[in-house]
C-alpha cells in the first residue's frame, strides 16, 4: 500500500504541475473558498484555512445540472462511493474514504439527519436535488466537533429555506422517461425585521425493474416541503425556526431464498416519513468579542413495510438535542465552547413469526466541547477541537481534533491533522430484531478510529485551482453485523478483534474562465480487515463535469462523467450453499443537461440521466439505474 501511496503521489503532483487535471467535480468559487465553513469549524475559520479538505457544490451548479436527486450529485465526489439498490427510491448507500454507512454524519438545515431506526446509518434515496442551496462535503474525523457518527466526515446540506436570497418567487414543472413527474416551488421575502422562506417538491416515477428477471417496474413517490422564519428582534437578539417534512413511499422486490438467493418480483413497499426541525436564539452583541447561540433541534424518521400485502414491519429513530454554544475572540485568537445534551428514542414493530421484535429503547448523551484556533506564527493556523461525552450505556468517550494550515505563500499552503473519532453500537445490533434469528449483544462497545491527513491548495492561476491530500485511518472494535453461528442458525453483531485500515490519496482541480467551468476529481483508497478487501468499496473513482456555454443564444450545457471502479460484495445463495465473494464490474456514468432560456423569466431544461444506459451494479443481483430523460419548465420572478 505504501509503495502505491507513493507512486499515486508523484502521479498527482505532476499532474497538478502540468495543469492535465483542470478542474474539481464540485463548484469551488473564490467566494466560496473564503467563505466561513459552518461544517468544519465552530470558528470564523475560512474553509481555505482548514486543516482539512472538502468539496462544495454551490446553488448554480445544483440547478445547471438538473439533477433530480442528490446522489446525482454526490456519486464519484472524491472518496465517495455509492451503492444502490435500484432506481429512484431503491436503499441507497454511501461510504466516505472506505468507512462503514454509518460513519458519515448528515447535517440538513442545522439538523442531524442519521436514521436512529436504521442503524444511524443516511438512505440518499430519500433527497431530492429541488431546492438544495448548498452542498458541503467535509472529509475527515469529525466528532470532536459533531459527536458520535462523525468517522469519516460530514456531508452538511443547507436548502433555500436557510438563505436570506430577498423576495422571490420561482417554480419548475417536468415529465419525461419511465412515467417520470416532477414539480417544485418555492418562495421567500421579509417584513421589517422577519425574514420568512417556503419550497415544496413533488417526485413521482414508475421507475425501473429492481430484479435481474421478470418486468414489473419498481415504483417510487415523494413529497417533500419546508419552511423558515427569521426574526431579527434588535442588534443583539436573532430568533430562528426552520422545518422539513418528507413523505416517500418506495416499491421494492423480494429476495428468492429458495431457488436463485437473487430479487424477484414483488408487490412490496415502504412508507415513509421524516421530520426536521430546529429553533434557535443567536446572541450577538455590536462590538463585543462575546456571542452565544442555543438551538434546540429534533429528528423523526418513521418507516413501515408491506411484503405481498402483509404488514412486514417498521422502525421509528427520533433525536431530541440541545446545543449551547460559546464564542470569544481574543486579539486573534478564537475560542468556542459549550455543553450538549441528546437522547435518543427507537422503537421497533413487527409480526410476532420468529420470536417477538416490538421493542422500545433509549439512551442519552451528556457532552461538553471546546475548541481554539489562532495564529502559531505569521501565517500558520492551529485549530485544537476536543469533545468529552458521557453516555448513560457506554463508558465515557473523548474525541479530538489537532491540525496546522501554513500558507506558504499566496499560491500555495499546506495542512496536517490527527483526529480520533467515535460511533457507538446501533440499538438493533445491541438488542436485536428477530430472537430466533438475529440476537442483539448488549456488551458491543463503541467503535474508535484514529486518523492522520495530510494535503495541498494550490492557486496556480486565477482561473486554475486544486487541493491533494492523503489520509490512514485505523478503525479498532469495528462492529460487525452479521456473525453466523451453524449450530443454532442464529446470527449476532461482535466486535471484531482485528483492526481495519483504510489509507488514500483523493485530488481535486477547477478551471473557471468567463462562463466555462471544467472540473476533475481521482481518489485511490484501499480498505483491509483482516488482510481482506472490505466490501462495496470502490479503489479507483474518478469524474469530470463541464459547464459551459452553448454557440447557440443563451443556451449553456452541463455534462457530468463519473468512474466508479471495481468492488468485492458478497452472494448469500440459498441454503446449504455457504456465502460467497464477487467482484463487481466497473462502470462509467454519463449525465447531461440542457438549459435554454425562453425569456428573462421562463426557461426550459433537458435531464438525462445515465445517457449510454450503462448497465451496472452497485450490489450483486439489483439492477441500477437505467437511463431516463426529463423534460422540464422553470419560472422565476
Amino acid at each position: 500500500m505504501k509503495k502505491h501511496l507513493l507512486t499515486l503521489t508523484s502521479v498527482s503532483v505532476a499532474f497538478t504541475m502540468t495543469g492535465i487535471f483542470s478542474s474539481a467535480t464540485a463548484q469551488t468559487t473564490t467566494t466560496d473558498v473564503e467563505r466561513l465553513t459552518v461544517t468544519g469549524s465552530r470558528l470564523a475559520l475560512g474553509r481555505a484555512e482548514l486543516a482539512a479538505v472538502s468539496t462544495v457544490i454551490a446553488q448554480q451548479e445544483i440547478a445547471r445540472s438538473g439533477a433530480l436527486q442528490l446522489t446525482d450529485l454526490l456519486r464519484a465526489l472524491p472518496g465517495v462511493t455509492i451503492a444502490q439498490s435500484g432506481g429512484s427510491g431503491a436503499l441507497t448507500e454511501i461510504r466516505l474514504r472506505g468507512s462503514e454507512t454509518n460513519h458519515l454524519l448528515v447535517v440538513i438545515d442545522g439538523v442531524i439527519a442519521n436514521d436512529i431506526g436504521q442503524g444511524s446509518t443516511i438512505d440518499l434515496a430519500h433527497l431530492s436535488a429541488a431546492n438544495i442551496a448548498r452542498i458541503e462535503l467535509l472529509r475527515g474525523a469529525q466528532s470532536a466537533l459533531w459527536g458520535s457518527g462523525a468517522v469519516a466526515g460530514v456531508l452538511n446540506i443547507t436548502t433555500t429555506a436557510a438563505l436570506n436570497n430577498g423576495s422571490r418567487v420561482q417554480a419548475k414543472v417536468g415529465a419525461g422517461t419511465q412515467g417520470t413527474t416532477t414539480g417544485s416551488a418555492s418562495a421567500g421575502g421579509q417584513d421589517g425585521a422577519l425574514q420568512f422562506n417556503a419550497y415544496a417538491n413533488w417526485l413521482n416515477t414508475d421507475g425501473d425493474n429492481i430484479a435481474l428477471t421478470g418486468n414489473e417496474d419498481d415504483g417510487y413517490r415523494n413529497i417533500t416541503t419546508g419552511g423558515s422564519l427569521r426574526w431579527q428582534a434588535d442588534d443583539a437578539h436573532t430568533v430562528s425556526a426552520n422545518v422539513r417534512l418528507v413523505d416517500y413511499a418506495s416499491d421494492f422486490d423480494a429476495i428468492d431464498a429458495i431457488t436463485t438467493g437473487l430479487p424477484i418480483d414483488a408487490d412490496n413497499v415502504t412508507d415513509g416519513k421524516q421530520i426536521n426541525a430546529l429553533l434557535g436564539w443567536i446572541f450577538s452583541p455590536q462590538k463585543s468579542a462575546y456571542s452565544s447561540t442555543v438551538h434546540g433541534s429534533y429528528r423523526k424518521d418513521e418507516n413501515d413495510s408491506v411484503a405481498a400485502k402483509r404488514y412486514d414491519g417498521g422502525t421509528t429513530g427520533e433525536r431530541f438535542q440541545l446545543t449551547w454554544l460559546n464564542r470569544y475572540t481574543y486579539h486573534d485568537w478564537q475560542i468556542a465552547g459549550g455543553l450538549e445534551y441528546l437522547t435518543r428514542q427507537f422503537s421497533q414493530r413487527g409480526l410476532a413469526d420468529f420470536g417477538d421484535p416490538n421493542q422500545q429503547q433509549q439512551d442519552h448523551t451528556s457532552s461538553v466541547f471546546a475548541e481554539i484556533g489562532g495564529p502559531l506564527v505569521s501565517d500558520v493556523v492551529l485549530s485544537l477541537s476536543g469533545r468529552f461525552d458521557n453516555n448513560t450505556e457506554f463508558d465515557n468517550a473523548f474525541s479530538y481534533r489537532a491540525g496546522v494550515n501554513w500558507a506558504v505563500n499566496d499560491a500555495y499552503s499546506v495542512f496536517t491533522s490527527v483526529s480520533q473519532a467515535v460511533k457507538t453500537p446501533s440499538f438493533t445490533e445491541r438488542f436485536g430484531y428477530y430472537p430466533q434469528t438475529f440476537v442483539g449483544n448488549p456488551d458491543l462497545k463503541p467503535e474508535t478510529s484514529q486518523q492522520w491527513e495530510a494535503g495541498a491548495r494550490a492557486v496556480f492561476t486565477s482561473a486554475l485551482q486544486g487541493q491533494l491530500s492523503f489520509f490512514s485511518t485505523q478503525l479498532e472494535d469495528e462492529i460487525n453485523g452479521y456473525v453466523y453461528n451453524p449450530e443454532t442458525f442464529i446470527t449476532t453483531a461482535e466486535n471484531r478483534q482485528t483492526d481495519s485500515e483504510r489509507e488514500g490519496v483523493e485530488a481535486e482541480f477547477t478551471y473557471q474562465h468567463n462562463d466555462l467551468t471544467v472540473r476533475s476529481s481521482y481518489s485511490y483508497i484501499d480498505t483491509q480487515q483482516a488482510g481482506d478487501d472490505e466490501l462495496r468499496r470502490a479503489n479507483h473513482q474518478a469524474a469530470v463535469s463541464v459547464l459551459a456555454p452553448l454557440p447557440i443564444s443563451g443556451l449553456s450545457f452541463y455534462a457530468k462523467v463519473a468512474y466508479t471502479g471495481t468492488r468485492k460484495d458478497i452472494f448469500y445463495p440459498p441454503y446449504p450453499a455457504t456465502a460467497q465473494t464477487v467482484n463487481l464490474s466497473a462502470y462509467t456514468i454519463v449525465d447531461v443537461n440542457l438549459t435554454y432560456p425562453i425569456s428573462d423569466s421562463w426557461s426550459a431544461t433537458l435531464r438525462v440521466d445515465n445517457l449510454l444506459d450503462e448497465t451496472y451494479q452497485d450490489i450483486v443481483g439489483f439492477s441500477a439505474q437505467e437511463r431516463r430523460a426529463v423534460l422540464s419548465v422553470n419560472w422565476q420572478l
